[in-house]
């Protein structure tokens, strides 16, 4: 499995491909990688964006991605987060960001596959930041750092 992955730009493809899979198939697929190549698997498990390890970045970090997120993923996520990260990812948006919020989250009702894509969406945005250079992981967040000798 991993033969197609050992390529220039391969790591972040298999990255990709975890990051954006539902949790069991990312299971599967973590565990298929595992018994290839642990070193692998345990870089992957590192490397990996999750809403939750996002939202618990600093609010700074949060308020810099804020304004690149689309209104219907921020409501999608924020419905589904604790409290707790769900305060601290308000406190990031803009006031406009946060009035519309408020807004439809008193209308709407939230499914997991809602959620997912919403998910997906929100860690697009965050990779697409740091490729582009407005993001940059080693100042808040140091292992989600790959290594270039990975990337090429």
């Amino acid at each position: 499995m991993l033969l197609r992955f050992r390529k220039k730009g391969g790591f972040s493809q298999l990255l990709n491909l975890i990051e954006t899979c539902d949790s069991v198939k990312q299971k599967n697929l973590l565990h298929l990688v595992g018994q290839e190549d642990p070193g692998w698997a345990h870089l992957v498990r590192i490397k990996c964006l999750s809403v939750p390890r996002i939202m618990n970045w600093p609010s700074d970090v949060l308020s810099e991605i804020a304004p690149h997120i689309p209104e219907k993923v921020i409501l999608s996520i924020s419905a589904s987060l604790a409290p707790d990260l769900r305060e601290k990812f308000h406190s990031a948006l803009s006031p406009g960001q946060f009035r519309i919020l408020e807004e439809s989250l008193r209308l709407s009702t939230n499914s997991s596959a809602e959620f997912h894509a919403a998910s997906i969406k929100l860690i697009q945005i965050v990779r697409d930041l740091a490729e582009e250079g407005k993001l940059n992981f080693s100042r808040f967040d140091p292992t989600l750092v790959i290594d270039p000798s990975l990337a090429a």
